[in-house]
């Protein structure tokens, strides 16, 4: 993996477009229901107690999250009765995230979360990570990345700082897989923020000379991104690498169907593969 793949993505973007056009999904009435739609009792009372209590740590960074979003409430993790309107009936089967019976136990955490996200989890449990999750409880779980409340993407340098807690020099892994594995979050974020450059000018060209053949180029490239995404949770990193190299050339190719000139070969090379394997 070098470095030079990394900034690929973020070189072809200034060659193509020049600026990125986000969206962000703003939080709707899903924030406060449960599952079917009627408030959770869980958010209503939780919610009115402050962040530093421990039972209402997270709520304000929760409220804002793509759980929430969703519709995903607390009785999905924790379990409980989110319609009850008392105490003791909304905490019945609720346990303590140290009792090794809570689904939010620290080893439990891969198969709760698996429940929705059953790709990833499935990868997960490929890796070496699992592996050392299960053996004496030290491996990392999906939310020593993501979190439990706020459910954040890390980016690159964060990853970075929380893969060196063990990926250290004297460490119990090596520190060259922290780095290796920044460089290609990193580029996972590029190939992202490129697949919206391209979809924007698509969107701006629907109906053109070229659009519905970027359109079907698109959709391919959207699924190597998910592809992308899903096997990153393996750790295999060249893996992930790899289909991100297929989703940047169906962009390219995209880019091209609407009528834009090629980048320059120089951009648009292919990196050497490293060989790593790491995870």
């Amino acid at each position: 993996m070098t470095v030079g793949r990394a900034a690929f993505a973020l070189a072809l973007l200034c060659a193509v477009a020049g600026a990125a056009a986000g969206s962000a999904q703003q939080p709707g009435n899903a924030r406060s229901r449960g599952a079917q739609g009627a408030p959770s009792q869980c958010v209503v009372c939780h919610g009115r107690l402050g962040d530093s209590t421990g039972a209402g740590h997270g709520f304000a960074a929760w409220r804002g999250s793509p759980h929430a979003v969703a519709g995903v409430a607390c009785v999905a993790c924790h379990g409980g009765n989110a319609s009850a309107g008392d105490a003791a009936t909304a905490h019945q089967g609720v346990r303590p995230s140290r009792d090794p019976a809570s689904p939010v136990f620290f080893t439990s955490i891969p198969n709760t979360c698996g429940r929705c996200h059953a790709a990833e989890a499935g990868y997960f449990r490929t890796s070496l990570h699992f592996a050392r999750l299960e053996s004496d409880g030290r491996g990392p779980n999906c939310v020593t990345c993501h979190g439990s409340m706020a459910t954040s993407v890390l980016t690159a340098e964060r990853l970075l700082a929380t893969c060196s807690a063990c990926h250290v020099e004297g460490g119990v892994a090596p520190p060259e897989k922290a780095r290796e594995a920044a460089r290609v979050l990193a580029l996972v974020q590029a190939e992202n923020v490129l697949y919206d450059v391209v979809s924007s000018e698509a969107a701006a060209r629907r109906g053109s000379r070229g659009a519905a053949r970027a359109a079907v180029l698109l959709g391919d490239a959207q699924r190597h991104l998910s592809a992308a995404a899903e096997v990153w949770h393996s750790f295999l990193l060249d893996s992930a690498a790899a289909r991100l190299q297929d989703a940047r050339q169906t962009m390219v190719e995209a880019w091209e169907a609407l009528g834009h000139p090629a980048p320059s070969a120089s951009i648009i090379h292919r990196a050497p593969r490293s060989g790593a394997t790491g995870r």
